[in-house]
């Protein structure tokens, strides 16, 4: 296993800095070994199978072509529960996590809530998770999506509802709901260039990019639907681009939302807005 680990590092020292490929290093021989990341210090003598060198090669040189550990791997972790993922949705981060952590810090334990463009699933299936009592439904355009957040919700045994749903267009909902969250598209197209090559490249462009002329545009129509769909005095919550938290603000309140919230990531940045729907 030492020498697996020292060849990992002189294989993609060019790529990683220290800390992240430290990291990444870990990921790929609990990955090959199964073992926890204390067990690889343990068993640190353990001598790969020819299989085990084999997967290791096989995990290298897509990571040399800089795609995205979780998607090489093909899973990740997420509020503490283990979700598949693959190109068809974004990889989860931390940043959602701490929009998740803020609904259930806020919900009613027996919230009926919808997760608008739900992509792996993280969402709804972490509100589950923490909030067992709750009603929680997910939609997403891309059938792709859907396939992945139906394959995570049975993976951690949580019953979520999923349905396919283009919110551009959606006019109708079968339930109204106290909670409507949504990460959606925010970021322009025009930005794509500052992108890092791991993101533009792998992740899905449909739940990333909005047009440069109508940045506000997902979370505008999601107002409208929320606006109708939400119980009075329901709650909805956004991920935003930094840039936009203003405008988001603004949008809000001229949909008939009060009492708008905006709330810094771990990284100071304007990440996330709660608005209550009047009465």
């Amino acid at each position: 296993m030492q020498q697996a680990i020292k060849h990992i590092r002189s294989e993609l020292s060019d790529i990683y800095q220290d800390d992240e490929l430290l990291s990444v290093t870990r990921l790929i021989i609990s990955k090959i070994t199964t073992y926890s990341f204390t067990e690889i210090l343990v068993n640190k003598n353990t001598i790969f199978s020819q299989h085990q060198r084999d997967l290791l090669e096989f995990y290298l040189e897509k990571l040399k072509k800089r795609m995205p550990v979780q998607y090489v791997l093909g899973e990740t972790e997420f509020c503490g529960l283990d979700f598949v993922v693959n190109e068809a949705v974004l990889i989860p981060r931390q940043e959602t996590e701490e929009l998740v952590e803020w609904i259930v810090q806020e919900a009613n334990p027996a919230s009926v809530i919808l997760d608008i463009g739900t992509g792996s699933g993280c969402i709804p299936v972490s509100l589950k998770s923490f909030l067992p009592r709750t009603e929680v439904y997910a939609c997403d355009i891309s059938t792709e999506a859907l396939n992945v957040a139906r394959q995570n919700a049975l993976k951690n045994n949580l019953e979520v509802s999923f349905f396919e749903m283009d919110i551009l267009t959606a006019t109708h909902s079968d339930r109204r709901y106290h909670v409507i969250v949504s990460n959606p598209p925010y970021i322009p197209k025009g930005e794509i260039a500052s992108i890092l090559t791991q993101v533009k490249d792998y992740e899905p462009h449909l739940a990333l990019f909005v047009p440069d002329d109508d940045p506000l545009l997902f979370y505008r129509r999601i107002a409208v639907f929320a606006g109708k769909f939400l119980f009075p005095g329901g709650k909805l919550y956004f991920e935003i681009h930094r840039d936009y938290a203003d405008a988001c603000i603004m949008l809000l309140q001229n949909e008939g939302f009060k009492n708008v919230v905006l709330k810094k990531d771990i990284s100071g940045n304007n990440r996330m807005l709660r608005a209550e729907l009047c009465s």
